[in-house]
């Protein structure tokens, strides 16, 4: 179909033939309103299963969640990413090393599932349905009220900041639940007597893996990180970013802090620090790829208006190929 490509190509930041950014987000619309019947409102008549519309929408909002992971946040540094709709593979292969985590972010999970293992291993991360709202929204685009990329970007920000939470949370859990990990490499100090400590933990990490390490924390965490000389460079890193932008040669890096879904509590710990071997990703995405539409009953609602969900199934995990460090800031 010639209009799911070109929103297809919007979404993928190319815009066919002469069209600007702007000129195609209105031709998306318009094209839309055509479809829906030249009405630019969603209601039970026109928006229904088999509908044009809702055939369109159905099959364009996968593209959008995968695209909308592939943006330079900092934490996709971490992530391994699988969209198995586009032939990957479910399963990642774990090298033999003296730590294995592996944490799935499930709803409602206390602990961490732990192992050492001396071969390669092959692992699944479980996936459970991810709901966003679309009705509202697309209401709105037909309405010209927003703009199919406001539309794109609010519907890709929905599933990442469930995603991010839910990564955030798989991490945390190593650090909240140690039980099994070296206690060398889990560490804790309050902030006078931190730099030797830590610095004997990237020594540890470095040592077990061979390779050079990063700091990883929230800017509130790496603040808490000392620096016994405070060099030009390091008072400019302050002054600029809110942390030093190294510790002792070390690099360290700021993961945006996010909230859990529905709430205005932060995901992450801001007093935790964690030392990952470059090149290491522990987290573990898995995306199916296939999502459905899901329709409410009009009588659900007083107005008497459907609304209209899109689920698809998403999978969040942490899994260690090498060593880790969790450092915390204790009081």
């Amino acid at each position: 179909m010639e209009l799911l490509q070109v929103m297809i190509d919007a979404v993928k930041g190319t815009y066919q033939e002469n069209y600007t950014k702007g000129q195609t987000s209105d031709a998306i619309r318009n094209a839309l309103i055509e479809a829906n019947g030249g009405s630019n409102k969603i209601n039970i008549k026109n928006f229904y299963r088999g509908s044009q519309v809702y055939s369109l929408i159905e099959e364009l909002i996968p593209t959008i969640i995968d695209e909308g992971f592939k943006d330079e946040d900092v934490i996709f540094s971490l992530v391994d990413y699988r969209n198995i709709a586009d032939g990957d593979e479910q399963e990642f292969e774990i090298e033999g090393h003296s730590l294995f985590a592996v944490a799935d972010a499930a709803a409602g999970i206390k602990g961490v599932r732990r192992q050492r293992i001396d071969e390669s291993q092959k692992v699944t991360v479980k996936t459970s349905m991810k709901i966003a709202r679309v009705y509202e929204e697309l209401n709105r685009l037909l309405a010209g009220r927003i703009s199919f990329d406001t539309f794109v970007d609010r519907l890709a920000k929905s599933f990442k900041q469930q995603i991010l939470a839910d990564a955030y949370k798989a991490i945390d859990a190593i650090a909240t639940n140690t039980v099994g990990l070296n206690s060398d490499y889990v560490v804790a100090s309050n902030v006078a007597g931190a730099e030797d400590k830590l610095l004997e933990l990237i020594a540890h990490i470095e040592a077990d893996t061979g390779k050079s390490v990063r700091l990883y924390g929230t800017k509130a965490a790496l603040r808490k990180v000392p620096n016994a000389t405070v060099s030009d460079e390091a008072k400019s890193d302050l002054y600029n970013m809110g942390y030093f932008g190294k510790f002792n040669g070390t690099e360290m890096v700021a993961l945006r802090q996010v909230h859990k879904p529905g709430t205005t509590t932060f995901a992450m710990n801001d007093n935790k620090v964690f030392v990952i071997a470059g090149g290491d990703k522990p987290v573990k995405v898995v995306n199916e790829g296939e999502g459905l539409m899901i329709e409410g009953e009009a009588t659900d609602n007083q107005d008497l208006t459907k609304e209209y969900v899109y689920g698809q199934p998403m999978g969040v995990g942490v899994a260690c190929s090498e060593a880790m460090g969790v450092f915390t800031f204790s009081a």
